[in-house]
């Protein structure tokens, strides 16, 4: 078990992902939706040094926390979902239309799986609610409608384009992932944490379907007040933090117009656009500043 993984108890790798010792800034990304433009724009983009994340990245300079939801895009999703919604109405699970739409989702998961493995201390990938493959409603998952029967045409199409070993293989990747994370000034999740959850209630989140339901799928105004100064404190006594007064919870989930939405009197803070591409950069030795410290990659 890797030391920014703490373990569950049953000696395997928890769902907690722990920086706080790192002195180096971290990057959040937030949901991706099939956007691996996204994903090089973040890469590529440069920072106050001059040098870009990628460089940085080899270098062990930085940290990149990604929130989750990889597949399913959410923009031109009318013209593309009903295209899709058409095809399965014929019993084409492999048509144009989702298959466009499968290659910009697993093209960029391949690319984060491909970060991940090359740079396993630095990159992390959290669970969101979007990560089902199988489409199942079961220990904290729920299938996936929103602009069409998305979570079911994603399954059926790699069932059927690849076969149910790397369905299987997808599923696996998936259930091993994250929930959270906690480094320097910062707690980050998929959602708005539902309710106050201790550390040892988001390491063992796998025997937990609430926990995971809470962490990933909370919408707006479904939260318990103070849930995220509540998980913030719980975290920072098991880590031994004195400076909670600079932490925030960041995540994604729920779309915001601008660059961010505040919650929970500014102790959570929303990043996710579906019309932008921004991500969040924390430092170790400052208290985050959303006004600033949210910038755009694809300038």
């Amino acid at each position: 078990i890797k030391p920014y993984r703490v373990a569950s108890l049953d000696n395997k790798p928890g769902c907690l992902i722990s920086l706080t010792e790192a002195v180096i800034p971290l990057v959040i990304v937030p949901d991706l939706h099939a956007r691996p433009y996204f994903l090089n724009n973040i890469l590529n983009y440069t920072l106050g040094d001059g040098s870009t994340i990628s460089q940085t990245l080899c270098e062990n300079r930085i940290n990149l926390i990604f929130v989750g939801d990889i597949l399913h895009t959410e923009r031109n999703t009318k013209d593309r979902w009903l295209a899709i919604q058409d095809e399965f109405a014929q019993n084409i699970f492999t048509g144009p239309a989702i298959s466009m739409e499968m290659q910009e989702g697993l093209s960029l998961l391949c690319g984060l799986l491909e970060l991940k493995a090359a740079f396993p201390e630095n990159c992390h990938i959290l669970k969101g609610n979007h990560e089902n493959i199988l489409n199942v409603t079961a220990n904290g998952d729920f299938s996936f409608k929103k602009y069409a029967d998305e979570g079911e045409m994603c399954r059926k199409f790699i069932q059927e384009y690849y076969g149910d070993d790397i369905l299987y293989m997808i599923h696996c990747v998936e259930k091993a992932l994250p929930v959270a994370a906690i480094g320097p000034n910062c707690v980050v999740s998929h959602a708005e944490p539902k309710a106050i959850y201790s550390k040892d209630e988001i390491v063992n989140a796998r025997n937990n379907p609430s926990v995971i339901e809470g962490l990933t799928w909370t919408t707006n105004d479904e939260a318990k007040d103070g849930s995220a100064i509540g998980i913030i404190r719980n975290l920072a006594n098991s880590f031994d933090l004195n400076n909670i007064e600079d932490y925030v919870y960041i995540g994604g989930h729920r779309p915001v117009t601008g660059k961010f939405a505040e919650r929970q009197n500014g102790k959570y803070i929303q990043i996710h656009n579906p019309s932008a591409q921004n991500i969040a950069i924390v430092y170790p030795d400052r208290k985050f500043n959303p006004s600033i410290d949210i910038v755009e990659v694809n300038k």
